[in-house]
């Protein structure tokens, strides 16, 4: 059985203000409520929120979209497109500081490298920048994720998908993602209208 990462909902409440995309540089959890659970649990429990890194993948100003075919796991997503890339944080994600404590930033870098390496064949990435959080309460599914929103620039313009699930659709720059935003998933159609 799969076990992930996730935080204490209160301590998100508690350091978290509004929904949607939430421009902060502010680390909004708290090593003493980070907790692992089994994956089937906590897609029920609102007590916890599951940390799902959200990479977006830019070159030179225009970000990467990809749409989620039908051969994905999570027919909710079907057809929409996308621009975060990653996924829910493995108990083998976990990254420690030499003291023992759970190092969440590197944590959180080592799942969604994981991620796009599994899910695309990219060049090198050249930077690495926090933008904030997504935060959806409106819906079962958004009551029990937070998503750790972050860009990372490529080295070049080569993206190809490694996975069925993905269609990558290509690079585009930010006037022309808000004309596809009612087409997007929604944690993608809250930061293309907020960035």
């Amino acid at each position: 059985m799969q076990h992930i990462i996730c935080s204490s909902s209160e301590v998100v409440k508690q350091n978290l203000t509004g929904e949607g995309f939430i421009k902060t540089h502010k680390n909004i959890f708290d090593l003493n409520q980070i907790w692992i659970g089994p994956r089937p649990h906590l897609e029920q429990d609102e007590n916890f929120k599951q940390i799902i890194p959200y990479i977006i993948l830019s070159y030179q100003d225009q970000i990467a979209v990809y749409q989620r075919t039908k051969q994905g796991g999570e027919s909710r997503l079907h057809n929409l497109n996308s621009i975060g890339f990653g996924g829910h944080i493995d108990a083998f994600d976990l990254a420690y500081q030499t003291d023992g404590t759970i190092d969440l930033d590197q944590t959180i870098e080592t799942s969604g490298q994981r991620e796009i390496e599994e899910e695309l064949k990219i060049d090198r990435i050249v930077n690495k920048t926090k933008l904030g959080y997504i935060l959806d309460n409106s819906n079962p599914v958004g009551r029990v994720h937070i998503g750790v929103v972050e860009r990372w620039e490529l080295s070049s313009e080569s993206i190809n998908s490694n996975e069925a699930e993905i269609k990558v659709l290509g690079l585009f720059d930010l006037k022309t993602l808000k004309t596809m935003s009612n087409q997007m998933e929604n944690w993608s159609e809250h930061i293309v209208n907020g960035l």
